[in-house]
């Protein structure tokens, strides 16, 4: 929605950086006594062009509420009565597909968190990555999560791996507290050694055969 209001330049009128003009009188209330007729043609080209920026003002923003109103569903329309401007719509649409989903999803991002498992389809940093990505949408949500829930569910999704058991190790052997950056460094390390590992016992197998 908010491209297709940026490709029709009304954007400006939804965040309300492009302000409502003040509204012109009804009627031109130009007081000619004693006045010129310079001063008087000067007064109404005046109101005129305050008029003509108000009604250029409304029809922009009436187009922008007209292509939002256009986009959404009928079950939401109840959510938009009494609206009045582009900016109201966009706030009550922001709440009902932002906010509240957010609200709703956190509770998918956990479970994903703690189920999640690495099975060496895809390289271990992209499984890293993975659970920032669950990192970031939970803080987004407005809750905190702590770094060390991360590192612990990072751990428990390498349990069926060889590479739990030398991460332990490895991890016990330092003194320093356990953090998100540690334990991912660590892992990257180890993950890289016994890769190199199995790449030498490999080669060596294949020229023995020879």
């Amino acid at each position: 929605m908010k491209v297709a209001l940026l490709a029709c330049l009304l954007w400006l009128f939804v965040e309300s950086l492009e302000k409502c003009p003040l509204k012109p009188s009804s009627g031109s209330s130009i007081d000619i006594d004693n006045k010129s007729l310079i001063s008087i043609l000067l007064e109404y080209k005046e109101w005129t062009t305050s008029k003509k920026k108000y009604l250029n003002w409304l029809y922009s923003d009436s187009v922008a509420m007209d292509l939002m109103q256009g986009a959404i569903e009928f079950g939401q329309c109840e959510h938009i009565i009494g609206t009045s401007t582009s900016k109201d719509i966009w706030d009550c649409l922001y709440i009902i597909h932002v906010t509240q989903c957010q609200g709703i999803n956190v509770h998918y991002y956990y479970w994903e968190l703690y189920i999640k498992k690495w099975d060496k389809q895809i390289t271990i940093s992209k499984h890293i990555s993975s659970f920032l990505y669950l990192h970031y949408y939970i803080n987004n949500s407005g809750q905190k999560l702590d770094d060390i829930h991360i590192v612990h569910a990072i751990l428990l999704s390498l349990l069926q791996s060889g590479v739990c058991n030398v991460m332990k190790q490895n991890l016990l052997d330092k003194s320093t507290a356990l953090n998100l950056d540690i334990v991912t460094a660590e892992l990257l390390s180890v993950h890289d050694c016994m890769e190199r590992v199995c790449n030498i016992t490999k080669t060596e197998k294949k020229q023995k055969t020879k």
